[in-house]
């Protein structure tokens, strides 16, 4: 009977230390999402461990209860590079994998007038476009983040903009009415013409072979 009570113990205090051992290692993620090239919060980006997901609310912030302490996790949103996270985890910040632009005109009215065909400049470089009638242009993958970029269309004038933003919704830009348009691109050089195999030093090249010339047929004899 005593040895059946120490088995009840020993099974009891089996159970104890799972518990106490299971509480201490079970934690709950807590973090918030930013967009790299803005440093925005990015909303309702997806936080999964598995089968279960999370978003973040308005602000980037995100719950992820009950994992195992140092669970990684990753992080997906719309117009970004996939981020990962561990429960250690405090900011996940998201690269953006492609610009967006929406341009428009200047004074247009409302709603504005979309600019047909923009461009997206960097350098002697076009990065993007050229866009749609409807002003949308899209530059992939996404430039430097800070670096100058230079937007422009037909029959309006230049503006220069910074590479921010863009990622999960188009970034609105005004272009004034003019007349200087986009600059024109440089020409490719043109690629030099083959040129053909030089002959071995020191070989003779080979001589053409006579022409053999005709053999006179013989005269016939005269008859007696």
């Amino acid at each position: 009977m005593r040895h059946r009570n120490y088995a009840y113990v020993l099974v009891a205090l089996v159970a104890v230390v799972t518990l106490i051992g299971g509480a201490f290692n079970d934690v709950s993620a807590r973090g918030r999402v930013t967009d790299e090239s803005t440093g925005d919060p990015v909303a309702g980006a997806q936080v999964i461990y598995g089968i279960r997901i999370a978003r973040t609310d308005a602000d980037g912030r995100y719950v992820l209860e009950h994992l195992p302490r140092g669970a990684k996790y990753s992080i997906q949103s719309r117009g970004y590079d996939a981020g990962v996270g561990d429960t250690s985890t405090t900011e996940v910040v998201l690269h953006p994998f492609a610009l967006s632009l929406q341009v428009n005109e200047t004074d247009s009215g409302d709603p504005p007038k979309p600019v047909a065909k923009p461009e997206i400049r960097q350098g002697d470089a076009r990065v993007g476009g050229p866009g749609t009638d409807t002003g949308s242009v899209v530059a992939a993958p996404y430039p430097q983040i800070g670096s100058q970029l230079i937007v422009c269309a037909p029959d309006h004038a230049t503006l220069a903009i910074e590479a921010r933003g863009g990622a999960a919704t188009p970034r609105v830009v005004l272009l004034p009415k003019g007349t200087q348009g986009c600059p024109p691109l440089p020409s490719p050089s043109p690629s030099p013409a083959p040129s053909g195999s030089p002959a071995p030093s020191g070989s003779a090249a080979p001589s053409a072979s006579p022409v053999p010339t005709a053999t006179p047929s013989p005269s016939p004899s005269p008859s007696p």
